[in-house]
């Protein structure tokens, strides 16, 4: 009766180590999506509104959610007060400091920091171009994660119900 709960146990143990390792992957994509919304958002600022950077950062941050809201608002605060060496420096030590820990891909983050030190050029228009080929590499990314999202789900819930079943087999 005891090697059979404990069994059963086994299962479930393997069985939500799969639905966690899938809940991942989809707040994964979760961030992504509201990541894109931001940076659409600030290039909207920027073109329509013609707010600076730091105006920009100001009005999309305050409506933000946690942790892009300290991201858009710390780069706000130390651009206004000047902090730092320049405009990709702060923006590589914020995106690091707030960023790392959201599920976004690596990849996409060290795009994410590499687009800082494109931003902040005189041209309105050039640093929408650049917005836009950011939002482009983010709907691309997007894209694949979407076609593998669905086969990964999957697989990590039928590996962790059939790895507990292996385990529980094992320990009968």
């Amino acid at each position: 009766m005891i090697k059979g709960i404990g069994a059963v146990m086994v299962i479930l143990a393997g069985g939500g180590w799969g639905m966690l390792q899938a809940a991942k992957i989809e707040e994964c994509y979760r961030q992504m999506r509201y990541l894109r919304k931001l940076i659409f958002r600030i290039r909207s600022e920027i073109r329509y509104s013609r707010q600076v950077l730091p105006e920009a950062f100001l009005h999309v941050g305050s409506e933000a959610q946690e942790p892009y809201k300290m991201w858009l608002l710390s780069l706000c605060e130390r651009l206004t007060k000047r902090q730092g060496t320049s405009l990709a420096g702060i923006w590589e030590e914020e995106t690091r400091k707030y960023l790392t820990e959201t599920g976004i891909p690596q990849d996409m983050t060290e795009s994410l920091i590499r687009l800082g030190s494109e931003l902040g050029t005189i041209d309105i228009e050039m640093q929408v171009r650049t917005l836009d080929l950011y939002l482009e590499q983010m709907e691309q990314k997007m894209e694949d994660m979407r076609t593998e999202q669905k086969e990964r789900i999957r697989l990590y819930q039928c590996v962790g119900v059939t790895g507990g079943i292996f385990l529980a087999i094992i320990l009968l």
